[in-house]
């Protein structure tokens, strides 16, 4: 299986997860929206990380607006692979396409490059056409760049951004330098 299958799997099972129960839960709930994008009214968060897209948002029974977030189970027939490019190697353990955890072996060297990717993912405009079911084809959040034991990593969650959404990110990691990239599960 190609890298690009493998994404393009977890996205699908995560999209379909994700429309199917927005639509459970709007026939539960008037007023229940996909996809919502809010920023974080804090300061100390720096842009583009204080935005966020909510799975779900729906009325609760107090009618007030309540945030829901979907979350899928890790594929149990996953099996982790890696992939060598040449220039870098790609090493990729069990994940889902909302809970995504990605590991390099140096710096971010161009973080304005980074973060406007994130930037453009995120589709704080809204300038993207809805996909399949009205899905925004954005992702719904990304954490700023830790590091740890000679380890750079961030988390995202990918939302119903396309898969090649995270192939893209992959090149701009490899664009920046990075040998071993490193995709696997968390927050």
């Amino acid at each position: 299986m190609k890298l690009s299958q493998i994404f393009e799997q977890e996205r699908n099972r995560y999209v379909q997860f994700l429309v199917e129960t927005r639509t459970r839960l709007a026939s539960e709930s008037e007023g229940t929206v996909g996809e919502l994008l809010l920023s974080i009214n804090n300061e100390a968060i720096p842009y583009p990380y204080r935005y966020v897209r909510v799975d779900i948002m729906s009325k609760g029974p107090d009618g007030l607006p309540k945030p829901g977030e979907v979350v899928i189970d890790i594929d149990e027939a996953f099996e982790a692979r890696e992939f060598n490019f040449g220039a870098f190697a790609v090493e990729v353990y069990p994940f889902t396409w909302d809970s995504v955890q990605v590991l390099v072996n140096g710096p971010i060297k161009d973080s304005r490059q980074l973060e406007g990717w994130i930037t453009r993912w995120l589709d704080v405009e809204d300038k993207n056409p809805p996909g399949p079911f009205g899905t925004s084809q954005a992702i719904h959040s990304f954490s700023p760049v830790e590091s740890q034991d000679g380890w750079w990593y961030l988390a995202g969650d990918f939302g119903s951004a396309p898969a090649g959404a995270l192939s893209e990110f992959i090149e701009l990691l490899a664009g920046q330098g990075m040998t071993r990239i490193v995709i696997r599960g968390g927050r």
